[in-house]
């Protein structure tokens, strides 16, 4: 039941992701050939401010997603209902806060772009069109939260795919034959207002019970989840130090444009981690029935199998983006949007252990292992700005990317993993290591084989599939004999007869 409803998941979200990017990929195309990259730029810097003030978001939505898998697992609907009342709240109170934050911020974002640009719109209502769009899924977050951890994420992501595929196919329209950027900004806001009120409408008609008057959450659930969001907070900080400061760096230190460049990129960085995702985020709800449900060791072959499919896949994603990236941006809008092959390197590899650390983070999260690195954050946020300030001076944008892989690796990966083998699995750690060590070999061997022979080749389409060929030879040769394997190709034998 709980691996049917996770490949339900991954395979909705898997069709309409598909679907979405490729409307995402030809909008951005449209966008850079009519509008250029100082607006791309905007895009990227306004996204990222907005997601630095979602700190004030604090982790409740993760520390109310982990109080609910149990009442959900038990069918306890007087509990769901109560924990959803506070949830909706808490939620309207931070959609107030970052709307006034929002505004207060106005005066300084002219400290946040080094030279002066030329885009024709107006700064300041750029900004407040990014804000809303921002603030609207606040208020209907209590709605979206009871459908995933009921394990329907599919069901939200089919309703966010369908509003994003008008949006976009409007938003196409408005760039070609209008090309109006504050337009083209007003369909962003439709479209999250639609997929937030189809989404409260679709969980009161399938959970109607939520509706009801609710009792007020008593007081020892509340000091519960409000010492996790406590603990969550730094873990948010942590984050958005490291995830969300990029752009901002590179706005204030070099300039707009570049922002626009890097943010082709970071697009498809992120569609490629998006399909990685998918595997953890399909099964997210699944991963925290299991951990209610199921004893240590049970638990631990749940973990196993799925770290070889994220390992495997993102070792495969991680060798295409090192020998594919610069020639399909080339390809795709040209040779002046194009970066060093170091800052592909870094850039790839940060990606392929981003992957991996997510896992261990949805099994330490779920697990509710807040508190043993409350204060990892920290470390974290002050370690990646530092790093990346002083290189950036000397590498400029390759020295940010430098620093955030450095975090990733030398701060993130090892300590999650330690607490989560330690207080949720009660294991060494040892093994994980282990694993670690032996899934980078056919990264490094594909990688090192695919970059020789496609030095000698220009064409793209025939780099693509070199890359792709001698990547899943050198992949299936390093693992076909393992269980991990075997389990997988046995479960796709079973999809198919069904």
């Amino acid at each position: 039941m709980r691996t049917d409803k996770s490949i339900k998941n991954i395979g909705v979200m898997f069709v309409t992701q598909t679907i979405t990017l490729i409307l995402e990929f030809a909008s951005r195309t449209i966008f850079i050939k009519n509008l250029g990259a100082e607006y791309l730029g905007l895009n990227g810097l306004f996204s990222n401010i907005l997601n630095t003030l979602s700190l004030a978001e604090m982790g409740i939505g993760a520390a109310i997603s982990y109080a609910l898998y149990k009442p959900i697992a038990e069918v306890d609907r007087e509990q769901i209902k109560s924990i959803l009342a506070f949830y909706k709240r808490c939620y309207f109170n931070i959609g107030i806060f970052i709307l006034i934050a929002g505004i207060f911020l106005i005066p300084f974002l002219p400290f946040l772009i080094k030279d002066k640009i030329t885009v024709q719109v107006d700064i300041t209502s750029v900004y407040l069109c990014f804000l809303l769009n921002s603030v609207i899924g606040y208020f209907f977050a209590h709605k979206r939260i009871i459908i995933d951890d009921s394990q329907n994420k599919r069901i939200t992501a089919v309703i966010d795919f369908s509003s994003k595929t008008a949006i976009s196919i409007l938003q196409i329209f408005i760039l070609i034959k209008f090309k109006n950027y504050m337009w083209f900004l007003y369909a962003k806001i439709l479209g999250t207002l639609i997929a937030s009120i189809v989404i409260l409408f679709f969980a009161d008609k399938k959970y109607p019970y939520i509706r009801e008057k609710s009792s007020i959450l008593d007081r020892e659930k509340r000091k519960k989840i409000w010492n996790n969001v406590s603990i969550l907070f730094f873990s948010k900080l942590g984050a958005i130090g490291v995830l969300n400061t990029d752009f901002i760096l590179i706005s204030a230190f070099i300039g707009i444009a570049e922002v626009g460049i890097y943010s082709n990129y970071t697009l498809i960085i992120n569609v490629v981690s998006i399909f990685v995702m998918l595997f953890v985020q399909g099964a997210d709800a699944s991963i925290g029935n299991a951990i209610a449900t199921l004893e240590k060791d049970r638990l631990y072959a749940v973990f196993k199998k799925i770290s070889f499919l994220i390992f495997c896949i993102s070792g495969f994603s991680c060798v295409c983006l090192i020998n594919l990236l610069n020639p399909f941006i080339e390809f795709w809008i040209g040779e002046e949007y194009v970066f060093s092959g170091f800052f592909v390197f870094f850039i790839s590899l940060n990606f392929f252990f981003t992957q991996n650390r997510w896992l261990t983070l949805t099994f330490k999260q779920n697990a509710g292992l807040f508190r043993p690195d409350m204060y990892k954050p920290l470390i974290e946020v002050a370690f990646n700005l530092i790093l990346s300030i002083l290189l950036l001076k000397y590498f400029g944008i390759l020295g940010i990317v430098i620093g955030t892989l450095c975090n990733t690796f030398f701060i993130c990966i090892w300590v999650e993993a330690y607490i989560v083998f330690k207080h949720l699995f009660k294991i060494s750690v040892r093994e994980y290591v282990f694993k670690y060590v032996l899934f980078i070999c056919p990264l490094i061997i594909s990688c090192v084989f695919c970059l020789y022979i496609n030095s000698f080749l220009d064409d793209f389409i025939f780099k693509f599939f070199i890359t792709l060929f001698f990547t899943t030879l050198i992949y299936f040769l390093f693992f076909f004999r393992t269980e991990e394997f075997k389990y997988f190709v046995e479960l796709f034998r079973k999809m198919v007869k069904k």
